[in-house]
């Protein structure tokens, strides 16, 4: 088995990098997992079976789902037992002759990469994330499953003008009940708006910040920093913008904390708007990194952080990753 997944997954990363592309940590877990489920089940390979592990390890996919009246938790059940039902109805079994870079149309895996690809592409990225993955599962059955072929299912629930995850899995459940352009007007709000962490700093400090960015923005982490906004932000009130991004925007904000940190004006105004997010926050907001001693106003002494002298960025951008990956079900 081992030799088997580790193969799909070097001929995956093969495959993008051809093509001028990465993939984040999480969404190649992702890709892994839902392989791992069909070779242990030995059922062939969907993207529909994807479903499952993005519920498991894509939170932004699981707040959707609630959100527009699903049950992220139940969801994850039923869809274990359709897969456990298909598993008696499906002749055809786990192989790996079609590999993602075995580029033919009747090729799941390498539609799931294609469509990956394309909305990576339409959204000016070249990393490939979790809602790349979400979107490819919508578009592949959107365009072989129309919704005006609904009136072909059984059960009258799913007879709709539109398409819902339910109709993917092929059986109606409340818990998935959840409209496919709702997911996509989501996911795309959620690529061009919102921050995974917004890296607030003195100009004196920005070779540190610098450094910690370019490697997250690698690994397919959004992040705000200025000197990837420099277009966007050129003309913005930047008092305004900037309050709404550490504010509102970010699931988190890296404080660069310094004596520099403590002077300036503009990162007074970032740490004022971050830590008003913090005290309505219901789990920890702001991450401290501390380049010295300094203490920083309404930064509790008790307030748990990691000093810089203590470690170095490969591990800093590896906890934050960790961080990310546990973030609750809240909005940003």
């Amino acid at each position: 088995m081992e030799n088997i997944i580790v193969g799909l997954k070097d001929d995956l990363i093969s495959f993008i990098t051809k093509k001028g592309f990465t993939i984040n940590e999480n969404a190649l877990n992702i890709l892994i997992e839902g392989e791992l489920l069909c070779f242990n089940k030995n059922i062939s390979f969907f993207s529909s079976y994807l479903l499952l592990p993005l519920i498991n390890k894509f939170p932004e996919f699981k707040e959707i789902i609630n959100k527009y009246g699903g049950d992220s938790k139940l969801a994850t059940e039923f869809i274990e037992e359709i897969i456990d039902r298909n598993i008696d109805y499906d002749g055809d079994k786990y192989t790996v002759e079609d590999n993602y870079s075995t580029e033919n149309w009747l090729n799941e895996r390498f539609q799931t990469i294609d469509g990956c690809i394309r909305n990576s592409k339409e959204n000016n990225r070249f990393v490939i994330n979790e809602s790349d993955i979400v979107l490819s599962i919508l578009d592949i059955y959107d365009n072989a499953y129309p919704p005006y072929d609904n009136g072909l299912f059984n059960d009258i629930n799913l007879q709709t003008p539109y398409n819902t995850i339910c109709h993917i899995v092929g059986y109606f459940s409340e818990y998935l009940w959840v409209k496919n352009d709702d997911i996509r007007w989501e996911l795309s709000n959620l690529n061009k708006k919102n921050y995974d962490i917004a890296i607030s700093f003195a100009g004196e400090d920005r070779k540190t910040a610098e450094e910690i960015a370019e490697k997250l923005i690698r690994l397919g982490i959004r992040v705000f920093y200025d000197n990837f906004e420099r277009a966007n932000l050129w003309g913005k009130n930047l008092y305004t913008h900037l309050s709404d991004v550490y504010g509102e925007k970010a699931k988190y904000c890296l404080m660069i904390v310094s004596k520099s940190y403590e002077k300036k004006h503009w990162t007074n105004l970032e740490r004022q708007a971050a830590q008003a997010k913090a005290f309505r926050e219901e789990h920890e907001y702001i991450l401290p990194l501390r380049l010295d001693d300094t203490e920083i106003p309404g930064l509790l002494p008790t307030t748990g952080y990691v000093d810089i002298r203590d470690t170095d960025i490969s591990e800093i951008v590896e906890l934050i990753i960790q961080k990310i990956s546990q973030t609750p079900n809240t909005k940003p």
